[in-house]
């Protein structure tokens, strides 16, 4: 969607333009004709998406016990909660650029000192085209689900990517 005010170029559905930060969100509402992918990324919900289950951890745990969570879990994250609100997020992406090749104890740091505070997240009910715009936008891997204000899981980029291709109704 190119921005009326600044005339900068933007992803379809953004709500504000990456350039000048106007309000996009009245000027245009994505269209489809009733067939092909559009069908599944207007209209499919996130929620029809299997989702991996849910890791979660405490923002003043031990980084060293989170590890060893998101390690037993196989999934490579998990939701920071504190009172069962959704916080943060703790990634491989995370432990990567903050923690890696530096002489640290891990059972003395702490989750909030390593995790990615207030995560976007998504509804089970949003357009799969939204989570779509999100990762992309935001560069994430990992967007947590949330329903009613709880968290309920996380979806991943390659469940996007595989949903999408189970449901080959379309041509590339």
């Amino acid at each position: 969607m190119i921005c009326p005010h600044c005339g900068h170029s933007n992803l379809d559905g953004l709500d504000t333009c990456e350039e000048c930060l106007q309000d996009l969100r009245t000027l245009d509402v994505a269209v489809h004709t009733g067939d092909g992918i559009q069908v599944h990324l207007l209209e499919g919900k996130v929620g029809q998406i299997p989702y991996d289950r849910l890791v979660t951890v405490g923002p003043a745990d031990a980084l060293g016990r989170a590890i060893s969570q998101i390690q037993a879990s196989s999934i490579g994250q998990a939701l920071v909660l504190d009172r069962g609100k959704l916080v943060g997020i703790l990634t491989e992406r995370d432990l990567l650029q903050k923690v890696a090749g530096r002489d640290q104890n891990l059972d003395l740091l702490l989750v909030r000192d390593v995790m990615t505070s207030n995560p976007e997240a998504v509804s089970p009910m949003d357009p799969i085209g939204t989570v779509i715009n999100r990762m992309s936008v935001g560069g994430y891997r990992h967007v947590p689900i949330v329903d009613e204000g709880k968290p309920v899981g996380i979806l991943s980029a390659k469940a996007v990517a595989n949903y999408i291709l189970s449901h080959r109704d379309f041509e590339f």
